[in-house]
């Protein structure tokens, strides 16, 4: 399958709970300073890993676990960069200047983080890039949560970011036609979608619940693919971030 990843229309569709979080309104346009210069590449989206409170203790804080996310390969050719930048290289070069949502809300990140193991753009998807977003900057803004478990071939899920033309976050629907350790791929509603600067976008379910992280995609005897970096490995790529 070819990449394009030179960084889908919207699909209706109920969402599954009352309470499910709009993924819209957590996922913003990223703007970065890469040494001297400033570049604006690919999707981010607002993830809230904070821990639940503990059942022994209910009452203790919890520290915030507040990440923006997106890809690590946006920080290469793929962004209009001489050269890719390694994942422990990006605290020297690499800052997030902001990032807006469709409503106008320009978050800030307070670090550049480095993650162990991240890669760009090879099998098992490794390619993740996350900032420690600053909470003062947030207003209350939306938060994406991990989903507790792994999307199923079959199931119905969305990718969220800007693939219409104009600018405009939304949900493009998809199924899944495959999860495993290495990847999470799905065939998009709409094979006519155009997918560039949709690289970092959440991959969630009916709820808005993070099943994945969106690297690209290309088309396959006819139908339009996309790739992504599975749950667990997110979970965990994240999680080790420093």
């Amino acid at each position: 399958m070819a990449l394009m990843l030179t960084c889908a229309a919207p699909v209706a569709g109920a969402v599954e709970s009352d309470k499910a979080t709009d993924p819209t309104a957590a996922t913003c346009h990223p703007s970065f300073s890469v040494d001297d210069s400033t570049m604006s590449a690919g999707t981010a989206f607002l993830l809230d890993m904070t821990e639940p409170p503990s059942p022994s203790n209910p009452l203790a804080p919890r520290p915030p676990a507040l990440f923006l996310v997106t890809a690590l390969h946006l920080f290469g050719p793929n962004g209009g960069l001489a050269a890719q930048i390694a994942s422990e290289n990006l605290p020297e070069h690499v800052k997030m200047t902001g990032c807006t949502n469709g409503d106008g809300q320009h978050w800030a990140a307070r670090r550049t983080l480095a993650i162990p193991g991240a890669v760009p753009m090879a099998t098992p998807f490794r390619d993740v890039a996350a900032f420690a977003a600053d909470p003062a900057s947030l207003n209350g803004a939306t938060r994406l949560q991990l989903a507790d478990k792994a999307a199923v071939v079959g199931d119905e899920v969305w990718i969220v970011a800007s693939m219409g033309g104009d600018g405009r976050i939304r949900r493009y629907g998809a199924r899944v036609i495959y999860n495993g350790p290495d990847a999470l791929q799905y065939a998009f509603v709409d094979g006519t979608l155009a997918l560039q600067a949709s690289s970092g976008a959440a991959v969630v379910d009916g709820a808005g619940r993070v099943l994945g992280l969106h690297l690209g995609g290309g088309k396959d005897r006819g139908d339009l693919l996309g790739m992504a970096v599975p749950l667990d490995r997110l979970r965990a790529l994240i999680g080790a971030a420093k």
